[in-house]
């Protein structure tokens, strides 16, 4: 599914025993975390030591971290805000995910598109969790 070795439904998978298995119990080296807050617990069960998971969103303002593991296994946290990213990063990154689309190694799944008065709709849909893919505002 769009280039990935393994997918995982988190749904319906046990997600660390299934990553134990994928690693032959190694765990893995990096994580790029959409959720912290809910999550923060399972990092250090798919984690290898010294992994780093990156963050970038969270659904809670307060996380609550299972700080012994994390310490017993050296785990980084390292928190990006792209708001954040100073011009030059942000230069940078424009550049990379451009020059990725232009290779066509870089692939969007468009699951559904949506005119501008619909825009309620586009975020229920994203919100419902059962859109694969990403939504599309069209503007008039």
């Amino acid at each position: 599914m769009a280039g990935a070795d393994h997918v995982i439904d988190y749904r319906r998978e046990d997600v660390a025993g299934t990553v134990m298995d994928l690693t032959d119990n190694g765990g893995v080296d990096a994580v790029i975390e959409v959720d912290l807050a809910a999550n923060a617990t399972l990092l250090p069960r798919v984690l290898r030591p010294r992994g780093t998971a990156v963050v970038y969103g969270t659904s809670k303002l307060d996380a609550q971290l299972p700080l012994q593991a994390f310490l017993t296994s050296q785990l980084a946290l390292e928190f990006i805000f792209v708001y954040e990213l100073t011009p030059e990063a942000r230069s940078e990154a424009i550049t990379a995910v451009s020059q990725m689309l232009e290779d066509h190694r870089l692939r969007h799944n468009i699951a559904l598109t949506l005119p501008l008065n619909d825009v309620v709709a586009a975020h229920e849909a994203v919100e419902s969790g059962n859109v694969l893919g990403k939504v599309v505002i069209t503007l008039p």
